[in-house]
């Protein structure tokens, strides 16, 4: 990612060279704790933005499964080693991740103390994702046999 001033001032091919390697030297001086750290935050951050962009028709759906891979990632542990750290059972984890069955507070609670982010961001994907796929289904008129006034005019 490349930030330039806003002021409209253009910086030189040195300048541009010398703030790379000063990025670079601090990156080198960071622990790797903190680089895991500032991976953990872009996680979030992606996540943050993922709740704030307003629905599209053709915006991507990004799961909670995706964000607990990408968090997996950065920590470098695969699905079953996770399942183990929240108490569950890998193919109950998976359930609950691939939308067989309804994601729970529960687990909610324990992804937001695993992995340092607030609560409610796991239910809020859950929820933006539930009512994505209802405005599709009401696009498609999925439900629209579902209509009281089919019955008066029954009877």
């Amino acid at each position: 990612m490349t930030i330039t001033p806003s002021d409209g001032h253009i910086l030189t091919k040195k300048q541009k060279d010398l703030i790379e390697e000063s990025a670079k030297l601090r990156h080198a001086q960071r622990s790797p704790k903190r680089l895991i750290r500032n991976q953990m935050l872009s996680v979030l951050y992606r996540l943050e933005a993922y709740l704030q962009e307003e629905n599209g028709d053709n915006k991507e759906v990004y799961t909670i499964a995706y964000f607990v891979e990408e968090f997996c990632r950065v920590l470098k542990l695969n699905k079953t080693q996770f399942a183990s750290y929240v108490d569950a059972d890998v193919s109950n984890l998976n359930k609950y991740l691939n939308g067989q069955r309804a994601f729970n507070i529960e687990f909610a609670i324990k992804f937001s103390h695993f992995f340092p982010t607030p609560v409610d961001v796991w239910l809020k994907v859950q929820l933006k994702n539930d009512l994505t796929a209802l405005h599709k289904a009401e696009k498609g008129h999925k439900y629209d046999k579902y209509d009281y006034k089919k019955v008066l005019q029954m009877a």
